[in-house]
């Protein structure tokens, strides 16, 4: 699946398709207009389809080719004017990144009475009915859009130009298999952007996230979409089966139906709950992830993953589910406790050890690493959800490579559950990823165990558990999700970036635990 970098909507004159052409010219990629599109597939003009066809029939055809187009096409897209008119146009809009170019009566109608052929539904009246048209198109335009910027007499390169610069400051874009995880700053807008097709809204988030639920609760009801909250407690607590049958029961007074949504705000354990939620609800409706914390951001909301605890271990009851969407808002780290930004860390160098060796280079500047609003931080988390996202996107249900991402898992799993979750997970995984280094070496496969314990220590992690009971852990590890016919399997590493499944003898497994001191 490829997705533009942005699509252009507004009014006829705006000038949709010349800042569409100027900026990928400016970037290098291809422009297309969606009017030239339509030409394309049916072999005859626009004018000459509305003759043929009338509106309704014109407007199938459009809303056809702009669903293909906004799963096919990875170039500057520049959409008709009456594209958004299409309820189904507006929802496959979602989670897009939408520039809404408006502009003043006076400069869109000298534009559009230069050529008046080209424009069927303002032959006659062309004042008139432009203004019909702003009057009903324009609350469309600013549901859909993420960007709005006004057009001007200027030549257009200079605005096109300065669209580029607010693009280029904007959410990095990276694609999953069937949707895109948004990274930036101040993406409110952007969430409720991807809910303005719902016919309801549902915010699940802990009670420490109030004030930003309730400004995302507001931005969703602007674009005329009722929403409400729904608290949950903190931390694993909420990923409980009697908080999954309260959300029900709050969906059930909410009445949501099948085009309502869910959106999961918090952390790692939110997201997995919010996911489950969106997946049974009516056998699933649409699901929003917006991850708070570090940990959240790279692993839990990304990949489809959802799921609740159980007493017999983590994530034992869930559904492979993908959302809609994923908006990684970078100023939620900003206040996040530094322990919480340090213990996502693990799961970003564990990417590196399994993938993208640029992520290991970072470690060598902590400091630049545990500062939430570093470039260098940034950079890891896009470079580690890449790494997800293709992973995922080639092996989504886990069948094959995706096993790999458990790099670590198998001991950190266990340590969590043998010390009832007070372990944060990217700590247990850097302990766990040091283990099965000293396991790769046990394995004949190399060692690299010492290069593991400088890449976690550097920014603080743990890379021991000596109070650890090796029995109690392996009893553990035999409720993990990777073992097969009785046997513990691990993902280990034959170097960097080359990991593989290995079923470790009972004695290799021993001779491992000197490495984290248990």
């Amino acid at each position: 699946m490829s997705r533009p970098y942005a699509v252009f909507v507004g009014l006829p004159g705006s000038g949709k398709s010349t800042m569409a052409r100027h900026i990928a010219e400016i970037i290098g990629i291809e422009s297309a207009d969606t009017d030239d599109l339509i030409v394309a597939d049916q072999g005859k003009s626009i004018p000459e389809i509305f003759d043929d066809v009338g509106e309704p029939g014109f407007r199938a055809i459009e809303e056809r080719v702009i669903t293909d187009a906004l799963t096919s096409f990875g170039g500057v897209l520049a959409l008709g004017g009456g594209a958004i008119t299409s309820a189904k146009v507006r929802t496959a809009l979602r989670g897009h990144r939408v520039v809404l170019i408006t502009g003043s009566q006076e400069i869109l109608l000298e534009r559009v009475t230069r050529n008046p052929s080209r424009r069927p539904l303002l032959l006659n009246s062309p004042d008139e009915n432009l203004r019909r048209l702003r009057s009903e198109r324009e609350p469309l335009y600013e549901k859909v859009s993420t960007l709005t910027v006004e057009t001007d007499t200027r030549p257009p390169i200079h605005l096109a130009r300065e669209i580029h610069a607010q693009l280029a400051q904007d959410a990095t874009v990276i694609d999953v298999k069937d949707y895109a995880v948004h990274v930036g700053n101040h993406l409110d807008h952007r969430v409720a952007q991807a809910a303005s097709a719902a016919s309801s809204a549902l915010v699940v988030h802990p009670e420490a996230l109030t004030e930003k639920a309730e400004r995302i609760v507001r931005e969703i009801e602007l674009r005329g979409v009722p929403a409400e909250r729904h608290v949950v407690p903190s931390g694993e607590e909420q990923k409980h089966s009697s908080e999954l049958i309260r959300a029900w029961d709050h969906l059930g007074q909410l009445k949501m139906a099948r085009d309502g949504v869910v959106i999961g705000l918090g952390g790692g354990a939110t997201t997995d709950l919010a996911g489950f939620i969106a997946a049974t609800w009516l056998r699933g409706v649409e699901l929003i992830q917006v991850p708070t914390s570090l940990l959240g951001m790279v692993d839990a909301a990304v990949g489809g993953k959802t799921g609740i605890d159980t007493p017999a271990g983590k994530n034992l009851v869930g559904a492979f589910y993908k959302p809609l969407t994923v908006i990684a808002d970078l100023e939620s780290l900003w206040t996040l406790p530094a322990d919480e930004l340090r213990a996502g860390l693990g799961e970003v160098i564990k990417c590196g050890w399994i993938e993208d060796p640029r992520i290991l280079q970072l470690t060598k500047e902590p400091e630049k690493l545990l500062d939430p609003s570093s470039a260098e931080l940034r950079e890891a988390i896009i470079s580690s959800i890449s790494v997800k996202a293709r992973i995922v996107t080639e092996d989504f249900k886990e069948s094959g490579s995706r096993e790999f991402l458990n790099y670590g898992h198998t001991l950190a799993h266990a340590i969590e559950k043998v010390e009832n979750f007070t372990v944060r997970h990217g700590e247990a995984v850097a302990i766990g990823c040091v283990f099965a280094a000293a396991l790769a070496r046990e394995c004949g496969m190399g060692d690299r165990v010492d290069e593991h314990i400088e890449s976690f220590s550097a920014v603080g992690l743990p890379v021991t558990y000596e109070k650890g009971n090796r029995q109690a852990l392996v009893d553990a590890m035999f409720s993990d999700k990777k073992i097969r016919a009785g046997r513990l399997r691990f993902v280990l590493l034959s170097a960097q970036g080359k990991p593989t499944i290995v079923e470790p003898t009972p004695e290799q497994i021993e001779r491992s635990w000197e490495a984290v001191k248990a």
